[in-house]
């Protein structure tokens, strides 16, 4: 019999100390962290424990939310975290009243595909979301844009 151990990430906002260490985190990864202090953007650190595993972001704009930042400590993936922290910000996405979640990707398609998102053509995107810094010119513009109904 197969045992799936249940991951339990308790996330809260982004705390100024932890910013260095999420902006090294994108970095490394080869993924924007010029707008991170931008008002309407909202960053979590995710703990287990209390140690920080992950962070991720939020943009939201009424029934629609950019997924962003989403990133995990090295040392600790390929144990569902990633899964996890992404279900909890997209249930933060809800509680703010979104309804569609989107995400821009250069290297993790494959990943949020199994995660429920498909991509979509940029033309029928939002205007607010196709707006933002990260579409409007962070993320290259063959970064794929992806979608998934989080209501």
């Amino acid at each position: 019999m197969t045992s799936i151990a249940t991951i339990a990430v308790r996330a809260e906002p982004l705390r100024p100390e932890d910013l260095p260490r999420l902006t090294k985190l994108l970095d490394a990864d080869g993924l924007p962290s010029g707008d991170l202090c931008e008002p309407g953007v909202r960053l979590f650190a995710f703990r287990d424990g209390g140690a920080v595993v992950g962070f991720a972001g939020l943009e939201v704009y009424g029934r629609d939310a950019l997924l962003r930042s989403v990133v995990v400590d090295p040392a600790r993936r390929r144990a569902g975290l990633g899964r996890a922290i992404v279900g909890v910000t997209l249930a933060e996405a809800q509680k703010l009243g979104a309804t569609r979640a989107f995400l821009l990707t250069t290297a993790a398609k494959a990943y949020f595909e199994r995660l429920g998102f498909v991509s979509i053509d940029r033309a029928s995107a939002p205007d607010a979301i196709l707006s933002t810094r990260q579409a409007a010119g962070l993320c290259p513009s063959t970064a794929p844009l992806m979608a998934k109904t989080i209501a």
